[in-house]
């Protein structure tokens, strides 16, 4: 709350200096047409106009989210006018440009989800080609098959295809009156310059390194003096992408009075000052790991290992050679897109510690979306979403007894770094109770083999070829102390099978440490409403339970509302609540002023419903 006092500060008033910025621009592109026609330079006429162009991306761009009104509703009209005029001017669609900006805030730096990860090139070559075919790319997105799946997107389809038939209309007609000269040099030329300095600007440099998903990490200020009066104040990113219904003219003050909080977040501020960071190291958005903090980062793989016919071990490229900080035992969430959704699971790290290598075993399993997903289609360079470390799965502080792990199947991947930290640490025994279906499935085969040979008289490994039921385990550890720090991962019924054992052999439950692997995510039932959608060309129904937000009950029809983040942070899913009553899961959002919550709107995203309810897209 205490961020949502200091933006909302800045926000919730009419923009009267973005109207006047639109109208100067307006008149700079009247007075370029007079004097191109009385013969001014062709040259100085598009330079000039390419920063018209460039100050006409940042009225669409304030009008994208709502920016220019302020949620005053007699605005909301004007703005959407200077939406439309101002993305006429850069020869692409509003509305499109709406659902991808929103698009590129709700997954900034996800190589699957960003657009504005287009950008992200290997050299300087590609990464000018790429800022240069930026609008024909966000044109493949508007209109492409693609687009199609996309419910906001589809949703504006129309919209866009009309755009393309009145632009291509008006260009025609003038061209056909005898002024196609002067259109190209000071509306087209103007726009093909400024589109690649647009990208560059706005999407390539406030990004670079483009591999952080932090919030506080995934974009850059740069603090040096005037600098905003040449990029229009893009050089306080980061408060934009934190706090974008800040006008862009605010973002200055805004950022001096978030200051202190953003130093304790070590977030990326860069310039001259005593205070400030070199400008533009990548090590500069990698403070969280250094510190060992949670992160959340794009990683590519280095790696791709086959460990068994239906098991890989991936092995992740470090960050400018910065080691990985994790504990023996703790695991990483993985995210890809499989089958046009995001899908994220946990995985055990399997690497010792001390390595600072960071590497994850993936197992082929019945109805395993992500895992059968990763098994048949990764390879060396691809890039996938990692954050961690988690767990609480982790080894006593004090390694002052022996240690005996039983581990089955994919169980193992936790329990190795253990016994790789533990063996290079300490001088106490480890035995590793393993259980496998056979000998083609045991993981880390190679590695286990290798810690026997070069620990002989400190490990001990029993591999076990039978269901690891409590008999079989008990005739396993009958004979090994019982005053040892046991660590338990697996299947279900083995491990209620190890429970039963060690308890049978006198070995007390504060020595015994269970890994999880098997969740339940099914919510209890609630009471059923009904949800009412008015859409422009559209009205339809649904059912949506009290325990889930008005966006997951959606998603179960076949009519989904429109979305991008699901975590209230982008305004895509914005509705007018126009009768019943929602609880909000969050008081705080950045996606909403309070101005446009009293006037009733909310986020689906971020709501569920306590009456049946009537909403507007």
């Amino acid at each position: 709350m205490k961020n949502q006092a200091v933006w909302q500060k800045y926000s919730g008033k009419v923009a009267w200096p973005t109207i006047i910025l639109f109208s100067v621009l307006c008149g700079t592109y009247i007075l370029l047409w007079k004097f191109y026609v009385s013969g001014f330079s062709p040259v100085w006429t598009s330079i000039i106009g390419a920063g018209v162009a460039y100050g006409m991306f940042t009225i669409a761009h304030e009008a994208s989210h709502g920016n220019i009104s302020g949620g005053v509703q007699s605005f909301v009209k004007l703005e959407k006018i200077m939406g439309w005029i101002s993305s006429f001017f850069l020869v692409f669609p509003f509305s499109a440009f709406v659902v991808i900006h929103l698009r590129h805030h709700a997954h900034t730096n996800d190589p699957v989800s960003d657009p504005d990860h287009y950008v992200n090139g290997s050299n300087p070559f590609s990464i000018f080609f790429r800022c240069l075919t930026l609008i024909a790319y966000y044109f493949k997105l508007a209109l492409g098959k693609q687009s199609k799946k996309n419910e906001a997107m589809n949703r504006i389809r129309n919209q866009s295809i009309l755009f393309l038939v009145v632009l291509i209309t008006i260009l025609s007609s003038i061209i056909l009156v005898g002024y196609g000269s002067a259109l190209f040099f000071v509306f087209i030329l103007s726009a093909l310059i400024a589109a690649p300095v647009l990208a560059f600007s706005f999407d390539w440099l406030p990004h670079y390194p483009h591999n952080n998903l932090s919030k506080y990490h995934n974009t850059r200020i740069i603090t040096i003096p005037g600098l905003e009066f040449l990029s229009l104040y893009q050089n306080y990113h980061l408060i934009h992408h934190l706090h974008p219904r800040v006008p862009f003219y605010k973002y200055r003050s805004c950022f001096l009075d978030m200051e202190s909080e953003l130093f304790k977040k070590r977030s990326v501020i860069e310039g001259y000052r005593d205070q400030d960071q070199k400008i533009l190291s990548r090590q500069n958005t990698y403070s969280d790991i250094q510190l060992g903090k949670k992160w959340n980062y794009v990683l590519e793989v280095e790696k791709v290992y086959k460990e068994t016919t239906n098991a890989i071990k991936l092995v992740f490229k470090n960050l400018d050679q910065i080691p990985f900080l994790y504990e023996a035992g703790q695991y990483v969430v993985i995210s890809d897109l499989v089958n046009g959704a995001i899908v994220s699971r946990c995985y055990s790290i399997c690497e010792d510690p001390f390595s600072g290598k960071l590497a994850v075993v993936v197992k082929r399993v019945s109805g395993g979306k992500l895992s059968n997903h990763l098994v048949s289609t990764i390879k060396e360079n691809d890039k996938l979403r990692v954050s961690g470390p988690f767990g609480k799965f982790l080894l006593p502080k004090n390694i002052d007894k022996p240690f005996i792990f039983i581990a089955g199947g994919s169980g193992i991947t936790p329990i190795i770094s253990m016994i790789k930290f533990i063996l290079r640490t300490s001088g106490e025994k480890v035995t590793l109770l393993y259980g496998c279906r056979n000998e083609n499935m045991v993981i880390f085969d190679e590695e286990l083999q290798e810690l026997s040979l070069s620990y002989p008289d400190r490990l001990q490994l029993v591999l076990s070829f039978e269901l690891l039921k409590s008999d079989v385990q008990y005739q396993y550890l009958s004979k090994l102390s019982i005053d040892s720090y046991c660590y338990i991962c697996g299947p279900s019924p083995m491990m209620d099978a190890s429970k039963k054992t060690l308890r049978k052999l006198g070995v007390h439950d504060n020595l015994i440490k269970i890994e999880e692997f098997s969740q339940n995510f099914n919510k209890p039932s609630g009471i059923k409403y009904q949800i009412n959608v008015e859409m422009s060309s559209d009205q339809f129904s649904f059912n949506s339970d009290s325990t889930e937000t008005i966006l997951e009950g959606s998603m179960k029809t076949k009519n989904t509302l429109p979305h991008a983040c699901k975590m209230g942070d982008c305004g895509t899913c914005k509705a007018l609540l126009l009768n019943g009553a929602v609880n909000w899961n969050s008081e705080e959002n950045v996606a909403l002023l309070k101005n446009e919550i009293h006037q009733g709107y909310i986020l689906t995203c971020s709501c569920t419903p306590k009456t049946d309810i009537t909403i507007r897209i």
